[in-house]
């Protein structure tokens, strides 16, 4: 009987001892990668990801499985703008925050949940390490949103508990994305006790 090769990602196990810091000197190729957005995919090999990070636009994190990438996700500095003060309970009357923006979020198809895992942990990073360097209370997203091929990715984003900076935004938006964000205080509460 011959050898039949395994599923890439069969064995793939998330932890977190699996997140790795991303640089352009690491050899990760991303051949074979397959994530839902092409573009995602191309970003990668064609080096947009590897010239944010060089130009310190961005910083990147990957899972990988063995040499196969399975998931990526950048983080880089934003502020979230809203109509009304968030925080007016908390005596804050600000409308502009400090935040984390994540720039790209790709996973293949065949890593289950490793997007998922990567926005899980950045939160917990965000909440934990950068928190305590400098003034930061939002995670952000601009969530794409392709009429033309029924592609709207904010569902993933609403499921883990991010909200709209403008509910009341139009649909489709002029963009091509919606803007969503988290607030990491409960996380940094929780940190402190």
């Amino acid at each position: 009987m011959p050898d039949r090769k395994k599923p890439k990602f069969a064995d793939f196990v998330l932890s977190l001892d699996a997140v790795e810091q991303w640089s352009p000197g690491m050899e990760v190729s991303g051949q074979g990668f397959r994530s839902i957005r092409g573009e995602f995919v191309t970003y990668w090999r064609q080096g947009k990801i590897a010239r944010e990070v060089e130009a310190h636009i961005c910083r990147c994190w990957i899972l990988r499985d063995g040499e196969d990438l399975a998931a990526y996700i950048t983080l880089l500095a934003d502020k979230l703008t809203v109509e009304e003060s968030l925080l007016h309970s908390e005596g804050v009357l600000y409308k502009t925050f400090p935040a984390v923006k994540i720039g790209f979020l790709a996973a293949d198809r065949r890593a289950r949940g490793a997007g998922k895992f990567l926005v899980e942990w950045a939160m917990d990073y965000i909440a934990t390490a950068l928190s305590l360097a400098v003034g930061v209370r939002f995670v952000t997203v601009d969530a794409l949103y392709d009429a033309d091929n029924q592609y709207d990715s904010s569902g993933f984003y609403l499921k883990l508990g991010f909200q709209f900076a403008n509910p009341e935004e139009e649909i489709p938006p002029r963009e091509g994305y919606r803007t969503l964000f988290f607030d990491l205080k409960p996380l940094i509460d929780a940190i402190a006790v």
